[in-house]
């Protein structure tokens, strides 16, 4: 398979089964995704990983899923690092979301106001010199795509130097 053909068929879901997310399976994802390009292979990222095993901790901050993963980034005082560090844990997202996807597992990147709030990201074990760049929403969906949807070709524009 291509990569151009995945990408039309890649979606997050609207609704999830409550189904469980294997933790297991959540580190071999991640263990994959981090080769994301990061300059000086800081690996600026970090993740908390929350199920609704443990009890409902989500719950009014995020909307329902099986399992959330938060992706740290850690807060560089270099400002250029920083900048580096944030673009280096957007690409990882995309990687463990190519990922996810391969594995039939739906992911929902988010960004709540809540995440901005120091004292609820510190409840999570957001330390100090580190800021949530997303929560991702973990969950098989309750419809599974039927083969590659139909999208509009995105107008691009570019200017050549």
């Amino acid at each position: 398979m291509e990569l151009a053909d995945l990408l039309g068929s890649i979606h997050s879901p609207k609704d999830f089964l409550d189904r469980p997310v294997s933790q297991e399976l959540i580190l071999e994802l991640l263990n994959h995704a981090v080769w994301a390009p990061n300059d000086g292979l800081r690996e600026p990222w970090r993740f908390i990983f929350a199920d609704n095993r443990n009890g409902k901790l989500m719950q009014g901050l995020q909307e329902y899923a099986p399992a959330y993963l938060l992706v740290l980034v850690k807060e560089e005082a270099d400002h250029h690092k920083r900048e580096e560090d944030f673009a280096a844990v957007c690409c990882l997202i995309q990687n463990f979301r190519l990922l996810a996807h391969e594995q039939g597992l739906g992911v929902r990147s988010t960004l709540h106001d809540w995440m901005y709030d120091r004292s609820r990201a510190e409840a999570f074990g957001v330390l100090g010199n580190e800021r949530i760049a997303a929560v991702l929403e973990l969950g098989y969906g309750t419809e599974q795509p039927e083969g590659k949807a139909e999208m509009a070709q995105p107008q691009l524009q570019f200017e050549l130097l």
